[in-house]
């Protein structure tokens, strides 16, 4: 396929007033970026891992995976760890998950955090068939790999948490275990962006997002500058980014799909009075079956999806941070 080159952009006088006040992104995602995150998310929706099940050998080998990618990058464990263990308790046995989490210190805002979520587990096998889960969620997955790569090198204002969720297909209990661990930082969280299943199948065409409660953390005027911006890249790009999900119940579905504010890890975080930002494209003919797999994904759709994604991360660290400067 012809490799898409996505650069993200510096200030654009043509796209107006939501970039005025940054003066340089922090990074470039180049064809060999692009060429990578693809890499992950092959290896990660292959068989070798087989559907990356709760609490199964293939989730233990998916765990190794990451924290292999994550130190490859140089990217420091979040508390000196990178495994977080929880229980998921049963009638008759208990089962361990494992959060995967690595954090990257922020520029200013050290102690304030930005947490980008990504649940790595699938459905494992059914009927002798692989549900390799590429696009639910081994494509948010990937995304997280890279931006770990380009936070690296360029880190935000504020300190980012990158956490790898386990058992989100189990209740969101990864998400939950995370919460009920770092009840000391809490308050600190400014902000949660979540990604799940943004590389959707051949015929996708949109990238929908929902937020919440993001006046808590933007003034009105840096908010309305944010949506200035979404609105560009619905009507200027290729993954035509557009606010809101439908609301569709779909069958074989662990969580409530039609209930998109609880359809994720997001939903936890919400819970827990934090802000957050969900990117995903929706329920589509693949969704929880053997053919959610890497040749069915829409690749070009991906790359693009994770550049605008990177965007708008971007621009919330610097808007946050110009809203907390006192004048």
């Amino acid at each position: 396929m012809p490799f898409v080159l996505i650069y993200i952009l510096c200030i654009s006088i043509a796209w107006g007033s939501p970039w005025r006040s940054i003066e340089q992104l922090p990074a470039v995602i180049t064809e060999k970026d692009n060429l990578s995150v693809l890499e992950h998310l092959k290896n990660l929706s292959s068989d070798q891992f087989t559907g990356r099940k709760f609490a199964s050998q293939g989730s233990v080998e998916s765990q190794a995976y990451l924290v292999s990618a994550l130190k490859a990058l140089s990217i420091p464990a979040f508390n000196n760890q990178y495994h977080h263990n929880f229980k998921q308790s049963g009638l008759f046995q208990s089962k361990q998950g494992t959060n995967i989490i690595a954090y990257i210190q922020g520029t200013h805002q050290k102690d304030e955090y930005i947490v980008l979520t990504a649940h790595y587990d699938h459905l494992g096998t059914k009927r002798n068939k692989v549900y390799n889960g590429a696009d639910d969620n081994a494509s948010g997955t990937a995304a997280l790999l890279l931006y770990a790569k380009l936070l690296k090198k360029s880190p935000l204002k504020y300190s980012v948490i990158l956490l790898f969720t386990d058992g989100e297909e189990v209740d969101l209990l990864g998400a939950k275990a995370f919460i009920a661990q770092q009840s000391k930082i809490l308050s600190k969280i400014k902000l949660n962006i979540n990604l799940d299943m943004i590389a959707g199948s051949k015929k996708t065409k949109k990238l929908h997002f929902l937020k919440k409660d993001l006046s808590q953390i933007l003034s009105t005027q840096k908010l309305e500058a944010l949506t200035q911006l979404q609105n560009h890249f619905k009507t200027n790009s290729s993954v035509n980014l557009t606010p809101g999900f439908r609301r569709v119940k779909s069958v074989g579905s662990n969580v409530n799909r039609a209930n998109w504010l609880m359809a994720s890890d997001h939903g936890v975080f919400s819970k827990a009075g934090i802000p957050f930002i969900y990117f995903g494209v929706g329920t589509h003919k693949n969704y929880h079956s053997e053919f959610d797999n890497y040749a069915n994904i829409n690749q070009n759709f991906y790359l693009a999806a994770i550049n605008i994604i990177f965007q708008q991360l971007v621009y919330i660290d610097n808007a946050m941070y110009e809203g907390a400067i006192p004048d």
